[in-house]
């Protein structure tokens, strides 16, 4: 009922637009037979009927601006349907009496003249009344029949013809005006339907674009929840295996820091698409010996491979890259990674080969299940998995070969892949050539021992636990620890022991909309020395990834690995008094985590601390 009283309110809309158009043909139609018929035919009578059919007009277009100016509430009124059906009426009857009122005077040539002009305006009638059917009706049936019925009973043959022909020419009109009228509406029900449905897309639209940020939300919180007691587990299994001894104890540490290990890499591949999404990843290529980083990968994979029955082998020959060495082997360790996931028994190699113009193609083949052809785009996008409907968080979270498209993208690295279901898998990688010139000599090197003997460290986190880990893994380095919540605690703690801190790390994230910049901040002015800082967070959210990036302070993702940790601390421990250091980045770690240059911030800000 909504939807037919919207088709009708529609009729009546398009059938007033019409509306001034054919008044105002009428209307010139009517002066221009007067003008003719002038001198053959009563001019007082033609004046008033001419002024009849001037009045009727005014009133007509009176209504129709009524109605054209109105608000759509107005509009909505039932009564203009019938006022534009009665103002055709009464110019139908109008015209319909005209030659009634002239009939013996004329000949039967202006009798005919003027059933051809009836006829016309019959057919433009039916052309423009069939919008709304009612408008027709009430304007051809008076200006037809009378004039029709009177020819039909003149006794004049050729009139009697002719009005014969003008009543199956009005039955003829009719019936193609309710055709008319039968598509207009069905036109007008389409295009309701379809703004409907429109409508509904854009709400669902809506819906889905809010369940996204809603998603998005969670995954960010429920990542930097999660990391926080998986950061605490880390710290305080290192340190515990730093003081135990006995060897079956420590084979139980071993599989508790495998476990962790296991659900930091779930983690990581939730951040890997966040800074994607975030575009704080950076593009920085070297020239590298592809055989490090193949072997590198066999050694990473040989055991999990063996376990399945795989033989995994490489060839990297002599080939030199010329691109970024962590964004490389993340793309190859995700295929590698994928590749034993997904082979149950056969071989996986992975080549490297020369290609067009000095660059190498990286060439990885495994005799898997394959791929159906119908999900060759699928396997790209974020949480698609292949056989695992039951959501094994053993085989990952499905985002390895989504984070492998979006990171050969940004190193606009193009990548192929053919698969043959129930035969294997082939990934084509093209990857830019290095000159072999440009290698660095450089010697492998053991990390040299921290340097942390009477070392002040400041621990600043809103967590009770990852500080007392923090308090132990520090102390079993030769750390002295300070341990604060807050920056307002954190200069409490410094006046109180009358220390000041070698190194700051602080989480971001913060008690009371405070985060952790603003934190070292409150540290270095209080002491007006720019002293080193690591900036530690367990937020996955772009935004919040986007923010912590433009800090410019060395930044790592919990739960942070301690030898990550203790590396960074070596290189800012080292370093002169608070200027900008170049650090290397530690094993393993993600250019976000240790890459960045430590750059003091010297802004002003206002920061209570009361």
């Amino acid at each position: 009922m909504e939807l037919e009283r919207k088709i009708y309110h529609e009729q009546i809309r398009l059938i007033y637009n019409q509306g001034p158009v054919l008044v105002a043909g009428a209307t010139f139609c009517a002066v221009f037979i007067t003008l003719f018929l002038w001198r053959h035919l009563p001019q007082s009578t033609l004046l008033f009927w001419l002024g009849a059919v001037g009045v009727t007009s005014l009133l007509r277009v009176w209504v129709i601006s009524v109605y054209l100016k109105a608000d759509s509430r107005t509009r909505e009124q039932h009564v203009w349907g019938p006022f534009f059906w009665l103002g055709t009426l009464t110019a139908g009857m109008i015209w319909g009496v005209w030659p009634l009122m002239f009939y013996q005077l004329y000949s039967t040539e202006y009798l005919l003249l003027i059933s051809t002009i009836f006829a016309g305006m019959v057919a433009v009638s039916a052309a423009s009344g069939c919008v709304y059917l009612p408008s027709f009706l009430s304007f051809s049936i008076p200006l037809i029949l009378p004039l029709a019925i009177t020819h039909i009973l003149s006794g004049n043959d050729s009139l009697v013809l002719t009005g014969l022909l003008l009543i199956m020419f009005l039955a003829v009109n009719f019936f193609l005006a309710v055709r008319g009228q039968r598509q207009y509406r069905e036109l007008i029900r389409s295009q309701f339907e379809n703004q409907e449905l429109m409508e509904r897309l854009a709400g669902e639209k809506r819906i889905a674009e809010r369940a996204i940020v809603a998603k998005s939300r969670f995954l960010a919180a429920a990542s930097h929840d999660l990391r926080q007691p998986l950061h605490a587990m880390g710290l305080f299994l290192s340190a515990l295996r730093r003081r135990e001894q006995e060897p079956s104890k420590i084979e139980i540490l071993d599989d508790m820091g495998k476990s962790a290990e296991a659900l930091n890499g779930l983690f990581n591949s939730l951040l890997d698409v966040s800074r994607l999404d975030a575009e704080i990843i950076d593009f920085n290529p070297s020239h590298l010996v592809a055989s490090d980083m193949f072997d590198g990968l066999r050694a990473q994979f040989a055991q999990q491979a063996e376990e399945k029955g795989i033989v995994f082998s490489v060839d990297a020959r002599s080939h030199v890259f010329f691109c970024d060495a962590i964004l490389l082997e993340r793309v190859l360790r995700n295929l590698v990674s994928n590749a034993i996931q997904y082979t149950n028994h056969g071989m996986i190699t992975m080549r490297c080969e020369e290609h067009l113009e000095g660059s190498k193609m990286v060439i990885l083949r495994d005799t898997g299940i394959g791929i159906p052809p119908d999900a060759t785009e699928d396997v790209f996008s974020e949480y698609y998995q292949l056989n695992n409907p039951s959501r094994d968080r053993n085989n990952g979270l499905g985002l390895g070969l989504a984070i492998v498209r979006r990171l050969c993208e940004l190193m606009d690295m193009p990548l192929e892949m053919e698969s043959v279901e129930g035969q294997g898998t082939v990934f084509r990688l093209i990857v830019p050539g290095g000159d072999p010139a440009q290698l660095s000599a450089q010697a492998d090197k053991e990390a040299s021992p921290l340097q942390a003997a009477g070392r002040q460290v400041l621990v600043i986190d809103d967590e009770v636990q990852v500080l007392q880990s923090m308090r132990h893994l520090l102390q079993s380095w030769g750390c002295e620890v300070m341990l604060a919540e807050s920056a307002r605690d954190a200069l409490k703690v410094m006046a109180l022991t009358d220390t000041s801190p070698d190194l700051i790390i602080s989480d971001f994230r913060l008690r009371d909309n405070n985060n952790g910049v603003d934190a070292v901040e409150a540290v270095r002015e209080s002491l007006e020395v720019p002293v080193p800082a690591i900036i530690v967070t367990g937020d996955t959210s772009p935004a919040r990834l986007r923010e912590v990036s433009d800090t410019g302070l060395h930044v790592m993702h919990k739960p942070v690995k301690p030898d990550e940790l203790r590396a960074l601390m070596q290189c800012l421990l080292e370093s002169s008094g608070g200027c900008a250091v170049e650090c290397d980045q530690p094993a393993s770690g993600s250019r976000q985590d240790a890459g960045a240059t430590l750059v003091p911030n010297w802004e002003e800000r206002e920061i209570e601390l009361a």
